[in-house]
Order: structure tokens, then sequence, then C-alpha cells
């Protein structure tokens, strides 16, 4: 990556912000998961825009017996990719960020008020332990983790520009739910351990009704952890998720509503009557394939 934004970075690092095409993924509700999708063709490899080892295809949200699930769909494994222009020599995985306030990503990480999971030890989180985490203060690691872009809006230009297609999932390019002129957030700086998480393999997923096939399909992991539902309030909640590197970034909005144990409805189909009013209004972009 970084023999290719040297000689990209200073070009792009002048360029005004591009009035860039709203993009944004429609959700959807199958199977008992809600499911986010992203683009195909916006992650950042050493020689290439779209499809590399960094590529999230979407992810998805179920609730069931009192548990909350989160899926990530990503072409990157859960140990991470070995890469020379990281600083330590690994690309590993971000952390999950989830805001429940009305503030931006950024403004609640500076009040403390994010929330959070850590799904791998190998990042540069500062915390110590996997798990579910609140009064979460967030950090971002992309420039250790060799992106030579200035920031969130450069990445999106430089997709743009070489033939990819820039989504962030349910989010909008010009979203005001983070701050585009900085790098995206994407690990725990600090925070409060509050409970464990259970990691899901392929039977359990699939026995909860996660289809593999929805956001992913073939060369794609799905990194799946389980967690407390009492942890999340009521009401919408967003989530985001960019691997250490910041080549592919991916957001979700869904509604969290707590459930009886018994129950395997989604807490999230209200979703319909008010997640959507987030979504309706915006163009759509066509999944890339």
């Amino acid at each position: 990556m970084k023999n290719i934004l040297k000689a990209t970075g200073v070009i792009i690092a002048g360029m005004a912000l591009s009035f860039l095409p709203i993009k944004v993924q429609a959700g959807t509700v199958h199977n008992n998961f809600y499911y986010a999708f992203d683009s195909r063709t916006d992650s950042i490899g050493v020689s290439a825009v779209g499809g590399t080892e960094y590529e999230i295809g979407g992810m998805a949200y179920a609730q069931k017996d009192g548990k909350s699930i989160f899926v990530i769909s990503t072409k990157q494994p859960l140990e991470g990719v070995n890469a020379w222009y990281a600083d330590d020599g690994v690309i590993a995985l971000g952390d999950i960020l989830i805001n429940t306030t009305t503030d931006s990503f950024n403004v609640a990480s500076e009040k403390g008020n994010l929330k959070a999971i850590r799904l791998v030890l190998n990042n540069a989180a500062g915390v110590s332990s996997l798990g579910f985490y609140e009064n979460v203060i967030a950090k971002s690691v992309t420039t250790a983790n060799g992106l030579l872009l200035n920031n969130v809006a450069h990445y999106h230009d430089y997709v743009q520009n070489n033939g990819g297609i820039a989504s962030m999932g349910d989010l909008p390019l010009n979203t005001s739910a983070i701050d585009s002129s900085k790098h995206i957030l994407n690990v725990i700086a600090s925070g409060d351990w509050k409970g464990n998480i259970n990691f899901l393999d392929a039977n359990s997923l699939q026995n909860l009704g996660y289809d593999s096939s929805f956001i992913g399909g073939s060369g794609y992991n799905n990194i799946a952890v389980s967690f407390d539902s009492s942890l999340l309030p009521d009401g919408q909640i967003s989530a985001l998720f960019s691997p250490e590197c910041g080549n592919d970034i991916m957001g979700m909005i869904f509604n969290h509503k707590s459930v009886p144990e018994s129950s395997t409805t989604l807490g999230l189909l209200v979703f319909g009557t008010v997640g959507t009013l987030v979504i309706r209004n915006r163009n759509k972009s066509v999944l890339a394939k």
C-alpha cells in the first residue's frame, strides 16, 4: 500500500474535498438477521482498489434468547494480515465501535460515551481484554498501519478516482455521523470492561438463521460474536467497523429493543419504521458484485 500511496499521497493531500455522490446501501431483514451491505470495490491494497484482503461485504445483527449477535463479513481473517507497511508487521481487525447517542462518533468519543467490542488481542487498542466496553474513547491507528491518505474524505476520493464505488454500508459518504476530515476511529483508546463476548462458529450461525452467502460468499470470513443484550440500551444504534489500516469502512444502523428470553423475534424489526427513515430519502447505490 505505501508504495502506491507514496506516489499519490501528495496529490491527494492537495485536493479539495470533492463533491462525492451519496452512496448508501439499503439494509434488509432476512432469516432473523438484519443485514447491512457494503460495496465490494472500496477496499485499498498495495496495488489494487476493490476486492483486496481488507474488503468488507457487510455486517449483520440479531437478537435471540437474551443475546445480541454481531457478524462481520470480511476477507480479512480473524488473525489479521501480515503487512510490511504496518509498524508492527500485522494489520489486525479493528474494534466494533457502538454509538447509542445523538452525537457523531467523534464527539461521542471525545465525551467518552461510545461503547465497543474488542474482537482481537493483536490490535493496538488501549485495553487489555476481549469483551464489551462502555465509557469508550476511541482512536485511529490508520497511519501506523500504512495509510498515507489524509482522512476519510481522501480515502473515498481515492476509491472513486481509481474505479471503485465508495461506500460505508448504512452510512452515506456525506454523513455527519463521522468527521470525514479526520482518519476513521477504529480501536478503543480507553474504556471500562462490562461483559464477555462469545465467538460463534459457522454451525452456530446457521442454526440462528444467518445466511453466509447474503453479504459475503466465497472468500469472505464471517466473524461473529454474541453478548448479553442488556448491555445495549433500547433505541436506534449505530455501529462502525474498520481494519486497523482504515482501508475499508463499514457502518450499520439498527434498532435494539429488549425482548423476552424465549423470543426469536428481532428487536431491530422496528428498523423498518425507524431506521429506514434515515435511509429512505437518500440515493442508494447498487451493491458491487
